[in-house]
């Protein structure tokens, strides 16, 4: 079992080579789109040029960036829960959220007092919306007789 667990996390710790074939692709985008500035820009202006070169060379750079951190990359690819290690201590009140670790304490006090403000706004809601409705009943059987 610990050695399937020791193979799970090494294969999540190394960069994928996925990154790096979509990198190329945005990258021949990038280029491509240079290359053909002229029907590009008579196709669709000089902004969807200007768009179309400045995204595919952010995305291309963000997966080489994915690739260079493979934490990051395998976060993206759902390595998340694998990678993330449970606290030492073996606390309950620690949240993730997105793979990342969260402060506990503070965190769950301000969660738990906007769920107990929640609770009381609903109440009251609700409470208001049952006399809306006893008065408008009584106006309805009112107007009957």
């Amino acid at each position: 079992m610990s050695e399937i667990k020791d193979e799970v996390n090494a294969e999540a710790s190394k960069p994928k080579v996925v990154f790096l074939v979509a990198a190329a692709v945005f990258a021949l985008v990038a280029a491509f789109a240079y290359l053909n500035e002229e029907e590009i820009i008579e196709a669709s202006g000089a902004t969807g040029f200007a768009l179309l070169l400045m995204l595919s060379v952010l995305v291309s750079l963000c997966l080489v960036l994915c690739y260079r951190m493979p934490r990051l990359g395998n976060r993206l690819l759902g390595y998340d829960v694998v990678i993330t290690k449970p606290d030492e201590k073996g606390k309950a009140d620690m949240q993730y959220s997105g793979g990342f670790k969260m402060d506990g304490g503070a965190d769950l006090k301000r969660q738990n007092s906007r769920r107990k403000e929640a609770r009381y706004s609903r109440k009251k809601y609700a409470e208001v919306t049952r006399q809306m409705q006893e008065e408008k009943q009584a106006q309805d059987e009112q107007g009957t007789e």
